[in-house]
């Protein structure tokens, strides 16, 4: 009776079981909980929680559908939330553009666009 005890308490202790929040990236945040890190706010955010979101235009090959824009104070920079990637755009010019590589992100009516390679990716 003892051996089995003790072999079903050394199999029960060989499981490893995960913790929620044991995911923490390097700066912190939890992933399973939704969230990633802001360079502009220096804090981990979650993408719907933001005030400004946009909407994947061609959701055929992505399964993310949601980002969002963070602006620094001043306005003069524009972090772009995509999943598994941030992106730091610039102000340009005296309108209201925000650049970076192959990156454009411009206001609508509406709200704003991003693109990418002079294609609308996000609306």
């Amino acid at each position: 009776m003892k051996k089995v005890i003790l072999s079903g308490a050394i199999f029960f202790c060989a499981f490893s079981f995960a913790q929620t929040g044991s995911d923490r990236d390097s700066n912190g945040c939890i992933g399973s909980a939704g969230y990633t890190y802001s360079k502009i706010k220096e804090n981990c955010v979650r993408v719907f929680e933001q005030e400004i979101k946009m909407t994947q235009i061609d959701q055929k090959n992505s399964s993310a559908s949601m980002a969002a824009i963070i602006f620094s104070d001043n306005k003069r920079k524009a972090e772009v939330l995509l999943s598994g990637e941030n992106i730091i755009l610039k102000k340009k010019c005296k309108k209201d553009i925000w650049k970076k590589g192959k990156y454009i992100l411009t206001p609508t009516e509406t709200g704003y666009k991003l693109e990418k390679d002079n294609i609308a990716i996000y609306q």
